[in-house]
């Protein structure tokens, strides 16, 4: 038992004889294969669901099958025409155009379903309603008419509505597509098959003649595309032209003459003329420089001055005319007149190679100068031609921009005017890619209703809303419906299962241990016996108080038999009738009631007067007597617990038939006085908010409460709890078995750990 559980009913007692006792045991005897098999919603549990609520789903498949049978017996019959039509992907082509096959770029898929959608397109219908004058046969056709009344589209006005007799005529329009092939079927469904026949072969015929029209439609609009594209184009071209050739005069440009070419080669030989220009006025500069520093330095030389022959031959005058002087000078005197003399040629020399020498400075000085105009010059040049170019390239981009677009205009203009030669060649081409195979033939046999279908929908339509009934019924249904389901709520254990009886009278059940020996209710009563063996650790209590949450839930019937059963094994019972509002011991045993336990314990004799002997052996009664004013008053008295204790020294057991829980105070206070206290739910009926409060007020008035006891339990319903609880009765007399005899333990005594 869970934790919570325990601190909602702990094990008490009310006298000295409950001392001790084991209520619960706190291991459980389940083996654990057979708890997971109990657990979650199975096939069984699925099939029980259903054999609760067998009425329901009987019900509504009846109802459904009924309903399924008159509508197809008030249904007309319907025939059905086929014609078969081959839709190619693409039409014999005799020329390539794509304008007239728009729809081939798209996939087969697409393709098929836009001609399944021309089919049934409202267009199609309203030719062909007004070609065969339908609107009078669609309108009145048998089951159609019908629903349009119930729809409210029955009235004159809507009859004539062209809206409602094309829907009309598209419901009984179905298009069928052959699998693998380009074959396609237009069927018609009518309740004259005549009219179907004609129909199919109308729409068939109508869809091949508006194929037609639409690609000769297209043509005829790519023609009047064309030719107003051709005229807009021509126009574009002669104004392209002409601004060409405005620009061109303008700027005096020459196609292949004057351009960009000529321009960037000039722009390239001027550039290189510079770089000449510059190389040039750098060796000027260079010896202009030598020059100038020839004149302020002797031993400076220039490059050009020594090559020059005269300054050279010069120079070799000077050097041999300064070898004799020095000869000269080792013989003679320096102010000798020979001395002089050489000196004064010498000095000469000098001055001629000086006068030579200044001569040719200026001539590179004029020609540095002449370099540097020539290089600026130059550049000049240069920059007037680049400034010229840059004009040049910008009206060449001007120009060419006209150029293309002259280009472009007029290769756009060739290719319509081609287009358009195309388009005349296949205005006059009838191609088609649709064909009638099959026409429609008037069919015989009728296509709906098919009554064995519609009767199998029916019934299969039924079963699945009766299902679904039953399980809506079982979820809102708050009842405890099997043991697992009780012990998991209560944490108590369930001594035992109580068969249904059907068609017996309350006295036949009552007393059917008595009766029928070995009739299931009998064998469970005597399980339940055997349970209470094992419900304390001294045996089955001396006392055992039946008592139930409500009126009604097999109480009385539970303490007749649970009686007879101990009657039976030999011991000494006592019934005590002690619902003294709603007595019943006295009907079901056919008894007196003029004297009971009301009379004991308003203060009247004996416990004995009012022991009552019953047909049963060793089973005496007491019954109620009669109804007081406050059963509980009574029943809180002294006299309760002194018949209690003569009683037990008189007999072996007593069991007492005791009032509801719920609404009284009357329960409470007997179970305070028994030893044991047994609930009895009724399988099914009892709801598990009802079971909870009673099992609290119960607890509140320290009950001990050994077990639950399921009552009215369906068999066939919860045959896999049933065989749990249902063990065959061996041996011709009962009534031998001793208390003390061994007996086998039931498999479900104790509630989980």
């Amino acid at each position: 038992m869970s934790s919570e559980n325990s601190q909602i009913f702990p094990v008490k007692t009310s006298n000295a004889n409950n001392q001790g006792r084991l209520v619960v045991p706190s291991n459980e005897i389940y083996p654990e294969e057979i708890l997971e098999q109990r657990s979650g919603l199975n096939l069984r549990d699925f099939i029980s669901t259903l054999a609760r609520h067998k009425t329901l789903l009987i019900g509504f498949t009846l109802a459904t099958l009924l309903f399924s049978i008159i509508v197809t017996l008030l249904m007309d019959p319907v025939y059905r025409a086929s014609s078969t039509l081959q839709i190619e992907r693409n039409a014999k082509k005799v020329v390539n155009i794509d304008m007239l096959s728009a729809q081939e770029s798209r996939s087969d898929k697409d393709f098929y379903e836009t001609q399944r959608q021309l089919i049934q397109s409202r267009a199609l219908a309203r030719r062909v309603i007004n070609q065969l004058d339908l609107e009078k046969n669609v309108a009145s056709s048998g089951i159609i008419s019908r629903l349009k009344s119930l729809l409210g589209l029955g009235d004159n006005s809507s009859k004539n509505n062209p809206s409602v007799i094309e829907t009309i005529f598209l419901e009984n329009l179905s298009v069928t597509p052959v699998s693998n092939s380009q074959l396609v079927q237009i069927n018609y469904e009518s309740t004259d098959p005549k009219l179907a026949a004609d129909i199919a072969n109308a729409v068939t015929k109508t869809f091949v003649r508006m194929n037609l029209e639409r690609r000769f439609d297209t043509a005829s609009y790519s023609k009047e595309f064309l030719t107003s594209s051709i005229s807009k184009t021509k126009k574009d071209l002669e104004d392209s032209e002409k601004r060409l050739n405005e620009y061109a005069t303008k700027y005096g440009i020459i196609q292949g003459v004057e351009g960009e070419g000529s321009n960037t080669h000039s722009l390239k030989k001027m550039a290189e003329e510079l770089i000449t220009a510059g190389k040039e006025r750098i060796e000027a500069e260079s010896a202009y420089e030598q020059s100038k520093q020839t004149l302020n330095d002797e031993n400076a030389t220039s490059v050009r001055i020594l090559k020059d022959p005269y300054i050279q031959s010069l120079k070799k005058t000077l050097a041999r005319l300064e070898a004799n002087s020095q000869e000269i000078l080792k013989t003679h005197s320096p102010r000798s007149s020979k001395a002089r003399r050489i000196r004064k040629q010498i000095d000469e020399v000098r001055s001629q190679i000086n006068i030579e020498s200044y001569a040719i400075k200026s001539a590179l000085k004029s020609e540095f100068f002449a370099a540097q105009q020539k290089e600026s010059m130059v550049k000049k040049q240069l920059e007037l031609l680049k400034k010229e170019t840059l004009e040049i390239q910008g009206k060449t981009i001007k120009y060419n921009t006209l150029l293309r677009e002259v280009q472009s205009n007029r290769d756009l203009y060739k290719n319509l005017l081609g287009q358009l030669k195309q388009v005349n060649i296949a205005g006059n081409v009838n191609s088609n890619n649709i064909s009638i195979i099959d026409k429609a033939g008037i069919p015989y046999k009728k296509f709906k209703p098919n009554f064995k279908t519609n009767i199998a929908f029916g019934l299969l339509l039924g079963l699945l809303l009766g299902m679904a009934a039953a399980f809506l019924r079982e979820f809102m249904d708050d009842s405890v419906k099997n043991p697992d389901e009780l012990e998991k709520l209560t944490g108590l254990p369930v001594l035992g299962m109580l068969p249904a009886q059907a068609s017996q009278s309350p006295s036949s059940v009552a007393l059917q241990t008595y009766n029928e020996p070995k009739s299931p209710l009998a064998e469970a009563i005597r399980s339940l016996r055997t349970s209470l063996r094992f419900s304390t650790q001294e045996g089955a209590p001396k006392s055992t108080f039946i008592t139930s949450s409500a009126a009604g839930e097999g109480k009385s019937t539970v303490a007749i038999n649970l009686a007879t059963a101990y009657a039976q094994s030999g011991n000494k019972i006592l019934l005590i009738d002690a619902d003294l509002r709603n007595p019943s011991l006295h009907k079901l045993f056919k008894l007196e009631n003029y004297s009971g336990l009301t009379n004991y314990l308003a203060g009247g004799g004996s416990s004995s007067d009012i022991y009552r002997p019953t047909m049963i052996k060793n089973l005496d009664v007491i019954t109620s007597g009669p109804i007081p004013p406050d059963p509980v008053e009574l029943l809180s008295g002294k006299r309760m617990g002194t018949l209690l204790s003569n009683a037990s020294a008189d007999f072996d057991y007593i069991i007492i038939d005791g009032p509801p829980v719920l609404g009284l105070a009357d329960a409470l206070v007997i179970s305070g006085l028994c030893d044991a206290t047994i609930l009895t739910i009724e399988a099914g009926k009892t709801r598990k908010v009802t079971l909870m409060k009673t099992l609290k007020r119960l607890e509140r008035a320290h009950s001990n409460i050994v077990g639950l006891l399921f009552t009215r339990v369906n068999s066939s319903v919860d045959s896999d709890y049933h065989e749990d609880y249902h063990y065959p009765y061996s041996g011709d007399n009962d009534k031998t078995e001793s208390i003390n005899s061994p007996v086998v333990t039931p498999l479900k005594l104790h509630r989980r750990a």
